[in-house]
């Protein structure tokens, strides 16, 4: 059966419709060559697709995804972030409230609750957090997103520690407790520990709201010990352009006009443009210009999720790492969680970056 053309449509931006690779068969997880191919295109900082990659995760956790979809509502009718999550977590001896804040600042947050983690009603991990923010600036996008970590945002804590991180995933699990669906899957774990040559820890935990017609535009994760990411769809579908840097800048300078030509005319100026994250020009390049969206698609770098499907993003440096970018789909906000992928040793001598080129 031929595959349906899926509408692209991010903020108020018409971008066309087109056909994504869709071999509906689940992920052969034992399949020794499918391995091996998953090896190849991390090393290469590629995606990679697993499709129904959550088996029956999603039927499991069927009543906390339908509440998470609810509360993500609420919030956006304007539901006090605190209460509902306090309300999810209820009694517990593990976390206690520590107080909210609202970032002045940032206008994309909405509030960040604050916890304390707890061992024999002492605490022993304060400052985690659970950050409540718009995906995006423009009004026009109502997705939103809520993160779990610990400590200062600005002196980037979570980088430079590691005791506080898996209070930091005790609390995501305690406010969404479909988390499971994702660290529970030893197919999946095991698949990212032999990409990763060593015990994986899934942190720095966020979970997606996103809405019809919004979605985050292009960018990486690359961060300080983080390998990569793993993305789940839980409810709902998005779709995705993901590809490794090196190839998007290629991308760029074959499309570099006016101005832009001068900053990125050449695949090695636009490696470094992508870097500037305030060039608008850029930006419009990769984010609302329709004749940029449909070359991506016919170099074989776009992809759709649908509920129970993963996307592994590897990250092996500045310049090695994989870029992406989501549309959100359908008529309602899906729901997906997206981990950081980090060594649950840190400094294990199996694991490498590159430096930048």
């Amino acid at each position: 059966m031929k595959s349906k053309a899926i509408r692209l449509e991010r903020r108020g931006v018409e971008h066309g419709a087109f056909v994504a690779p869709d071999v509906r068969a689940r992920t052969p997880w034992d399949d020794l060559a499918f391995i091996a191919e998953c090896q190849r295109l991390w090393d290469e900082d590629r995606p990679i697709v697993l499709l129904d990659a959550l088996g029956d995760a999603p039927r499991r956790f069927a009543a906390p995804i339908r509440a998470s979809l609810a509360l993500f509502e609420r919030l956006r009718a304007g539901a006090s972030f605190q209460d509902e999550l306090w309300e999810r977590v209820g009694p517990t001896k593990e976390l206690r409230p520590a107080g909210a804040s609202i970032d002045a600042g940032d206008t994309r947050e909405i509030e960040k609750v604050f916890a304390d983690g707890l061992s024999q009603r002492r605490a022993v991990a304060r400052d985690l957090y659970a950050k409540l923010s718009w995906i995006a600036h423009d009004e026009r996008d109502r997705s939103l997103r809520v993160r779990f970590s610990f400590g200062s945002e600005a002196l980037l804590d979570w980088q430079g520690e590691t005791r506080r991180a898996p209070w930091a995933e005790r609390f995501a699990e305690a406010v969404f407790p479909e988390c499971r669906a994702i660290t529970d899957n030893g197919a999946l774990l095991a698949l990212i520990e032999q990409l990763i040559g060593t015990r994986p820890r899934l942190s720095e935990r966020i979970v997606y709201n996103n809405a019809p017609g919004g979605g985050a535009l292009f960018h990486h994760d690359d961060e300080e010990h983080q390998l990569g990411v793993v993305f789940s769809q839980l409810a709902g579908e998005t779709a995705w352009f993901a590809l490794p840097k090196h190839e998007l800048a290629e991308s760029v300078a074959a499309f570099a006009r006016g101005v832009l030509k001068k900053r990125a005319g050449t695949p090695r100026k636009a490696l470094r443009a992508l870097d500037d994250t305030t060039d608008e020009a850029l930006s419009k390049l990769l984010n609302a210009t329709p004749r940029f969206t449909r070359h991506l698609v016919e170099r074989g770098t776009f992809f759709h999720l649908r509920a129970g499907d993963s996307i592994l993003l590897p990250s092996h440096g500045p310049d090695a790492v994989c870029w992406h970018a989501v549309y959100g789909l359908g008529r309602r906000a899906s729901l997906a969680h997206s981990y950081g992928i980090f060594a649950a040793r840190r400094g294990a001598a199996n694991v490498k970056r590159r430096p930048a080129r």
